[in-house]
């Protein structure tokens, strides 16, 4: 399906980027106009590399990667996620619990964080994100706590602790805002999302774990669009699911990446026993399916959603659509 139209909405397939320059790809944000951060991690590639991604199929670029500016900064690092703020990148480090801040040319400008469970500390920091206060929130993952920083790295306050009643959190993983401030965290193995004001106090949660159309199994993803949509990495369940500004389920996305992307389509074109394996396969259905997406991020410049589909390194495009109306036709 190309085009969901669900409840009012309308989320309109555009195009995929990816290939094997997104070995590890894991999540992805928004740098100023065209630029794409895409964020890298498996045993053999770890890193950052800058894109441009515009609004037409194929005019993707590789501006640079941050191994080449900074080479071996990411030799003893595992990052998890990624965030552009003010011309800034800053990155969640899981091996050395810390907090990297970049130029959007990959030159390392601080660090802060470092593993402990004190007020301070970190342990395994994933999902990153700012308010409206320029201050930074992070899913502090194995301390089972969102922790805010202020722009330098000063503590601020955290909220959570480890367990599965409102309010309580289990591994969190992604975590957003939106224009109010309220925060949004994947709860990561309470298979739901919780939904805070911007003090941390709980406001409501949605999802349990299962395979039915509400269900949610690992989410580790979060974003919400200016309309108030809430977007999920449905990660264990292969899907996008979509949620209305109450929580309420709305539908989802399975994946329709019915063509190879650019660079993908230049390996295997360039590489005759790949070329020759694939067209032996029996179907190439399963190919335009999400694998284990891991980040979803809402692009509001451009009102569209990117989706990270970890397995297929790639980021599968949707446009939202305004004012759509479903074809009539005369039977």
């Amino acid at each position: 399906m190309l085009t969901t139209s669900i409840k009012g909405r309308a989320l309109d397939y555009s195009r995929v980027v990816g290939g094997r320059l997104f070995r590890g790809i894991v999540n992805v944000t928004i740098g100023e106009k065209d630029d794409v951060y895409v964020v890298l991690r498996d045993s053999y590639n770890a890193g950052i590399v800058k894109l441009e991604i515009g609004n037409a199929p194929d005019d993707e670029l590789e501006i640079l990667s941050f191994n080449d500016t900074s080479p071996g900064i990411f030799d003893s690092t595992w990052p998890a996620c990624a965030v552009f703020y003010k011309g800034e990148i800053f990155v969640t480090d899981e091996l050395n619990s810390e907090i990297l801040v970049f130029t959007p040319e990959g030159k390392l400008l601080r660090k802060f964080g470092s593993k402990g469970d004190t007020t301070d500390k970190l342990d395994r920091p994933s999902g990153i994100s700012f308010n409206t206060k320029g201050q930074i929130l992070v899913s502090d993952t194995m301390n089972h706590r969102v922790q805010i920083f202020d722009i330098h790295g000063k503590h601020i306050s955290s909220f959570g602790r480890e367990g599965s009643n409102d309010g309580e959190l289990l591994s969190p993983w992604g975590i957003t805002t939106d224009d109010a401030d309220n925060i949004f965290v994947s709860d990561h193995l309470n298979h739901r999302i919780q939904k805070f004001d911007n003090e941390g106090n709980f406001i409501f949660s949605f999802g349990n774990i299962g395979t039915g159309h509400q269900n949610l199994n690992h989410p580790s993803d979060v974003t919400v669009d200016p309309a108030g949509d809430i977007y999920v990495a449905d990660w264990a369940n292969n899907r996008i699911q979509i949620y209305g500004p109450d929580g309420y389920h709305i539908g989802g996305l399975k994946g329709s990446a019915y063509k190879l992307s650019k660079w993908q389509e230049q390996y295997v074109q360039g590489n005759p026993d790949v070329y020759k394996a694939r067209r032996r396969v029996v179907s190439l259905e399963p190919e335009k399916f999400f694998a284990l997406p891991t980040c979803v991020l809402f692009d509001g410049s451009k009102s569209r959603l990117l989706s990270v589909d970890s397995q297929r390194w790639r980021i599968q495009i949707y446009d939202k659509l305004e004012n759509y109306s479903d074809p009539q036709f005369n039977i």
